[in-house]
């Protein structure tokens, strides 16, 4: 069954079924958009009490291992999408040949963006500017790219004095797992004694002292047809975003987001993706790169007329997207709210009249969990933040 609609100008009754692969915090706000655009949503998750499977009528029980579900996830619906792009390749491409139905992205897409890897020599081979990296395969290559005494600042550029190695899991690391930061010999033999007999999971970077932590969201749909999102800042509190403001700009934007979006024709990629940027204040890299729905964009259901999860499911659909949402306020921000104790949060309730909250349904609260979010809006980026960072004062998550 095709995943597109022939128009691409409305939502037609055989594509108003759509099923989601995890029951997350993701999933959840993609479900929450689903249903306010007329959408039946289905989620695979392994419990009914995942933040997701609270929103929905159309649950069913599965691992994102379990290809029987899976298969029978996507026989009951018209088009499926993730929530996190670590999903078994092997299992969901039996799951389509067993269904004829096919996942968005594309199984091929999320594997190679997967692994961080694959990821670096994908945004070589786009010529998108990143920092240099090199393959781990054993020991040795962690020694000797940390042993060099120039490393460049990214490919084309001059080099500088190597300020460390940043060493990284090739799958499954997010918000600081799996990612280890080497400035001195004496980290380098630590890490090496920890880790050197898997070293070929990881691969090795030179560390990029940035001035600040970018990031930019793009929606491409079947036909090509891209939205591109606000230019944002966040910044990271022990390796979790911590926050978010925007829009704002950046000398050479305009050149990287045309080399973005080339490469994301060019790969036929189809839903939301995110990417994370270096502003060194010479240049712009890549850091990381994300293929769905993004906490980087979490502002948007109310920063923006089309927030990032109407876009990503519009793109799904291969619907109509316009070449950029509008905006809803000239400035926004966003505040991840993160677990610091197993306590029940605490949250002033005269706050609930300054700010949009976001709670994420997770029943057990623990250090460094995302359980929610807030966003303001305002005059510009750093008055809307402003006001979290005051209101954050008052909380106790």
């Amino acid at each position: 069954m095709s995943q597109s609609s022939p128009s691409g100008k409305g939502m037609r009754p055989s594509s108003r079924k759509v099923g989601i692969l995890g029951g997350g915090q993701l999933a959840r706000m993609l479900a929450i958009e689903g249903a306010r655009l007329g959408l039946e949503i289905h989620i695979m998750s392994p419990s009914p009490a995942d933040p997701a499977a609270q929103v929905t009528n159309h649950w069913l029980k599965g691992e994102l291992g379990d290809l029987a579900a899976m298969t029978e996830l996507l026989n009951r619906v018209d088009a499926v999408t993730i929530e996190s792009e670590f999903v078994d390749p092997k299992i969901v491409l039996s799951a389509e040949a067993a269904s004829g139905r096919q996942v968005t992205p594309s199984v091929r897409l999320i594997a190679e963006l997967s692994d961080r890897l694959q990821q670096k020599a994908w945004l070589e081979k786009m010529k998108i500017p990143t920092a240099e990296f090199v393959a781990v395969q054993k020991s040795s290559d962690v020694e000797n790219f940390f042993a060099q005494p120039n490393v460049s600042a990214g490919r084309g550029n001059r080099a500088g004095r190597a300020k460390g190695v940043v060493v990284k899991k090739r799958r499954f690391g997010y918000d600081g797992y799996g990612t280890f930061i080497l400035r001195s010999p004496s980290d380098l033999e630590s890490w090496l004694s920890e880790h050197g007999l898997t070293s070929a999971e990881f691969i090795a970077e030179k560390f990029v002292p940035f001035r600040r932590e970018l990031a930019v969201q793009f929606a491409i749909n079947a036909r090509g047809q891209i939205c591109e999102f606000p230019l944002v800042e966040w910044q990271a509190r022990d390796s979790k975003c911590h926050w978010v403001h925007g829009p704002v700009k950046a000398r050479g934007f305009d050149q990287l987001s045309a080399r973005l979006r080339r490469a994301l024709v060019k790969s036929g990629y189809v839903g939301m993706i995110a990417f994370e940027i270096f502003d060194t204040g010479r240049e712009l890299l890549v850091n990381e790169v994300a293929p769905r729905v993004h906490n980087s964009a979490h502002y948007s259901i109310e920063g923006l007329y089309l927030n990032q999860f109407a876009a990503h499911l519009q793109a799904v659909l291969d619907l109509d997207l316009p070449r950029a949402p509008t905006a809803a306020a000239p400035g926004f921000a966003m505040l991840n709210l993160i677990g610091s104790s197993d306590q029940a949060p605490v949250l002033p309730m005269t706050a609930l009249n300054e700010v949009f909250f976001h709670w994420y349904g997770k029943r057990d609260n623990r250090l460094g969990r995302k359980m929610g979010h807030v966003t303001a809006l305002g005059p510009n980026g750093p008055a809307a933040l402003k006001k979290l960072l005051k209101i954050e004062k008052k909380m106790r998550v």
